[in-house]
């Protein structure tokens, strides 16, 4: 049997509780035929220790995607899938596809095949994250085999104030960040609403932009053989 919603597809979100935007813009942009469906995780503060206190919510998220006959599952948090290092995404990846037999992508397992996709070596990051965060991506991003050449956050501590940033806010922090000798600019954290600013400043900049929901939905896509390309959402998804 094929499901109505999802004939082509159907994936399977675990978003934190506080969040809206990677729902918005998946459904927003998913092609005809791919159904999002959606559990939610707690998070109690935007800092490395409670990202990592998350992380046993995702298995139980995982196996209620698993029931619902999803095609794959996206853990997306970039902060948690990244926050223990290079490596700690493919953990997670291992454990939930053992746990459901589904496969299954984090959003710092797409930025990292998004970067190498698009060919960008040096980058720039803006976030909403806080400092101890924020050394924790440049760790992760500089051990996969990139550089960071400038990663500046908003210093955000509570996670229900990230989907309240305009994109504005991000928009001048992005071209804050940016610096003529890099490749590309990455607006991280799955909780931003900024898909409408990713062709403005890829125009502005005249460089790749990368976001945490657009690598996701690039990736997943991707992952169930669907490779058609989106209008709106960049470069990425001319490769």
């Amino acid at each position: 049997m094929v499901y109505v919603d999802g004939w082509r597809g159907r994936i399977g979100l675990i978003t934190v509780v506080s969040g809206s935007s990677t729902e918005a813009e998946f459904n927003r942009y998913v092609p005809e035929g791919v159904a999002v469906l959606t559990t939610r995780i707690p998070l109690g503060k935007i800092t490395a220790e409670a990202h990592i206190k998350m992380v046993p919510y995702v298995d139980e998220a995982a196996s209620l995607l698993a029931g619902a006959e999803v095609d794959v599952i996206v853990f997306a948090d970039t902060a948690g899938s990244l926050v223990r290092g290079v490596g700690y995404d493919k953990e997670i990846i291992e454990a939930l596809q053992s746990r459901t037999g589904v496969p299954v992508t984090t959003t710092s397992t797409g930025v990292v095949k998004a970067l190498s996709a698009l060919g960008i070596k040096k980058i720039a990051v803006a976030t909403p994250y806080p400092d101890d965060v924020n050394q924790a991506e440049k760790v992760f991003l500089e051990d996969s085999g990139f550089e960071v050449a400038r990663i500046k956050g908003l210093e955000f501590l509570e996670p229900r104030l990230v989907p309240q940033v305009p994109p504005g806010e991000m928009y001048r922090l992005a071209k804050e960040v940016f610096s003529e000798d890099v490749e590309g600019v990455f607006i991280s954290c799955t909780g931003l609403h900024v898909d409408r600013i990713i062709e403005l400043l890829e125009k502005d900049l005249k460089r790749p932009v990368i976001t945490s929901n657009q690598v996701m939905l690039w990736d997943v896509l991707r992952k169930i053989d669907i490779n058609e390309k989106i209008e709106g959402l960049g470069k990425l998804f001319t490769v």
